[in-house]
């Protein structure tokens, strides 16, 4: 038997859902190595384009719109699970009223969210607590506000890519973040012949790519391979909002503890250390969380088909499929490793002297990504059983303890951005041991109490 003959082999062997899973991941995967490499070229770009300085405000600024723009009750990952069952038993009239009454809450709460988020930033000093220059003001405030408009539109608009991945098809969700970093990707190859060092105009070019794209999908699929699930007005339920919501909820809560152990640092370090030390820990995790795409790739193909198998009974799919999972992890344990051995160098020619980055943040970074990667390894189970009420406890918990475990690091120790992370990764270590824990009870059929809801 050749080569060829045994990869084919390896795709199609298996069940229907394991070889479409395969599928979807080395597909996933291709087009994902193509936007992380537009994302190594962009960031270099962009902070040649800025300096540190402004590039360190932009990437501040991105962290907290999208902080408060992920209060969608969880509504998102509630529409993928429901949608995700209706499909699944061929019930499409319960699958269009999940998507129109998703969509309806959505637009409701980004409508409100918006416009507070508009007042707030014209009315708080909130650029002297991140402090930034005076000279700077007005034009952040600006951008400011064009980032909420721009978010409030992915806010509902991403929303589509919840339908895809409830279908299984991730490989498409990856496609269009391809062509939305592509189009970011051109805008700043432009930008530089237009106006020197403008943050105003780089931002909201970043901005509007990130939420016209999604709009523009969601615009020609319900037009076309779904029209049948177009949300509507007619289809909107108060009944299937409290379904959405029952589940969401716990989705929702998990999401916000996960916003606040890491959709924070920026903020954490523009606040406590310097605006400068934004970019070296933004290079080090965009450097260093290749590997994590994987489990970000794996997550999304895996939640529905846990879902599925679950639904099924198949536990000895879902076992196997565990052990997999939980190889890779271990290869990209070595993998972390060796790319902080190599960092240095890698720093060096990818961002040349335009900034330094110390090799303890690759450590510390390293380490919090493993420990992520870890954690989330299991929580495929957990979200495609449905049962994460333990999980939800223990991320409420992490998310407590983050900020003041970070400030002790910073503070007392006065440890710098890397003082920030180990507040990450100290955080993570309850949920480290709980997750594990329910899996293997789960898988096991001996679930009872708290770890069966």
């Amino acid at each position: 038997m050749n080569l060829l003959e045994r990869v084919k082999t390896l795709f199609l062997k298996g069940n229907a859902r394991s070889v479409r899973a395969k599928k979807n991941v080395v597909l996933t995967i291709v087009i994902k190595a193509f936007g992380v490499l537009i994302g190594f070229i962009y960031f270099p770009l962009s902070l040649d384009y800025l300096g540190a300085v402004k590039f360190g405000i932009f990437l501040t600024l991105l962290s907290i719109v999208d902080w408060f723009l992920n209060f969608d009750i969880g509504i998102g990952h509630g529409l993928r699970n429901r949608f995700g069952e209706a499909v699944a038993y061929n019930n499409d009239e319960k699958a269009v009223h999940y998507v129109s009454t998703a969509y309806f809450t959505l637009g409701t709460i980004v409508t409100i969210l918006t416009g507070v988020l508009l007042i707030l930033n014209f009315t708080l000093p909130w650029t002297l607590w991140l402090n930034i220059a005076p000279n700077l003001t007005a034009e952040v405030e600006i951008l400011g506000a064009i980032i909420i408009i721009a978010f409030g539109i992915r806010f509902v608009s991403s929303n589509i890519y919840e339908i895809f991945f409830a279908l299984q098809k991730m490989a498409y969700v990856e496609f269009f973040s391809f062509l939305t970093k592509a189009s970011f990707l051109v805008l700043i190859l432009l930008i530089p012949f237009v106006v020197e060092d403008s943050l105003l105009l780089f931002g909201t070019a970043k901005s509007l790519t990130f939420a016209l794209v999604p709009l523009a999908v969601g615009l020609y699929y319900f037009r076309r391979n779904f029209s049948k699930y177009k949300p509507s007005l007619k289809y909107v339920r108060l009944d299937y909002f409290k379904d959405l919501f029952s589940l969401g909820i716990k989705f929702f809560l998990i999401k916000i503890a996960m916003l606040v152990i890491h959709q924070t640092n920026n903020i954490l370090i523009a606040s406590f250390v310097s605006l400068e030390g934004v970019p070296q820990y933004e290079a080090a995790y965009k450097y260093l969380s290749i590997f994590m795409m994987l489990f970000v790739i794996l997550n999304n193909q895996l939640w529905p088909s846990n879902l599925d198998a679950y639904a099924k009974g198949d536990y000895a799919w879902m076992k196997k499929s565990m052990r997999i999972v939980l190889k890779i992890w271990v290869g990209t344990v070595v993998l972390a490793a060796l790319m902080v051995i190599i960092s240095p160098f890698i720093y060096e020619l990818w961002l040349r002297d335009n900034l330094y980055i110390p090799i303890v943040i690759s450590i510390a970074v390293a380490g919090s990504i493993c420990l992520t990667t870890w954690v989330n390894m299991f929580n495929l189970v957990l979200n495609g059983t449905g049962k994460i009420k333990l999980q939800m406890y223990a991320w409420i918990f992490a998310a407590v303890i983050n900020i003041p475990a970070s400030l002790f690091f910073v503070k007392v120790l006065n440890l710098g951005v890397v003082g920030i992370v180990l507040g990450t990764i100290t955080s993570l270590i309850p949920l480290a041991i709980l997750s594990p824990l329910q899996v293997l009870k789960i898988l096991a059929r001996k679930e009872k109490g708290i770890w069966a809801k």
